[in-house]
């Protein structure tokens, strides 16, 4: 079967969902247009709330009603009516680390949630989906597979200082590894490339500080990017559509969850 066409959101159809963001995952509730095969580099944990829905996986499609997909692996989504909890866990996250048990190594697994309460799709309180996906963690019954500290630390300093090029050799002494060391490690413990990681950081970045009548071209300044085409090029990729673009034509509302007014502050200077 063919991968779904691409369609554009437009402001005049209403919100269709909320868009809630922390800074290790982010969560959407509500309805999803459908999309062509895209690699986030977070892990995507999908439940239909109401009705099963179309996921591929490396080019295969089923119908399933609530699934993991691992990170960086090829997947597409046709939700058709369904209305969708899509969650997003940056792959050094206590949420994946948590569920990665559960996927065990594969690409892709379906999930039982029966029993786990969870969130209306007309929910737009922070804490609320906190409490959802908590449950779901909870239910899967594993604890977070250990993440090595220097890897920790390497993903702690990248998101907090965000920069425009990855110095791969400062990074590795910072840690006490050679370059080579670094990013085999890098790769082995979260499943995705140290580069893509730090790509998929200033794509959260950029969605996060996102505020009506913001050009793409200040986004992609003030996320670190190179210019506007290496944003639109790696959204396309990681996304296969500009976020924002959800955002700017009114699809989604926005709940800005555990982002503190430093935080906000730093992106803005």
């Amino acid at each position: 079967m063919q991968a779904p066409s691409l369609k554009t959101p437009t402001g005049d159809q209403g919100h269709k969902g909320t868009l809630f963001l922390w800074q290790d995952h982010w969560q959407i509730l509500g309805q999803l247009m459908p999309n062509r095969s895209h690699r986030h580099i977070s892990a995507s944990l999908l439940v239909g709330l109401d009705r099963p829905f179309r996921l591929a996986v490396n080019g295969e499609w089923r119908q399933t009603r609530a699934a993991i997909v691992a990170p960086d692996v090829p997947q597409a989504l046709e939700p058709g009516e369904a209305r969708i909890w899509s969650v997003q866990l940056d792959p050094d996250s206590v949420y994946w680390r948590s569920l990665k048990s559960v996927a065990a190594g594969m690409a892709s697994t379906d999930l039982s949630l029966a029993g786990v309460d969870l969130p209306d799709p007309g929910e737009t309180d922070c804490e609320a989906m906190a409490g959802a996906l908590a449950r779901v963690v909870s239910q899967s019954g594993h604890a977070p597979v250990a993440l090595d500290d220097r890897i920790a630390a390497i993903c702690g300093k990248l998101r907090a200082e965000l920069p425009e090029r990855l110095e791969l050799n400062s990074l590795a002494q910072s840690v006490g590894l050679s370059s080579s060391r670094l990013t085999h490690l890098f790769r082995h413990e979260t499943g995705v490339p140290l580069r893509r990681f730090l790509l998929h950081l200033k794509i959260n970045r950029a969605l996060a500080f996102w505020e009506p009548g913001i050009s793409v071209s200040r986004l992609a300044t003030e996320a670190g990017f190179y210019d506007q085409p290496h944003l639109v090029r790696t959204a396309r990729d990681m996304f296969d559509a500009l976020p924002s673009g959800y955002v700017a034509a009114g699809w989604f509302n926005v709940c800005r969850c555990g982002l503190d007014d430093q935080a906000l502050s730093a992106f803005s200077r």
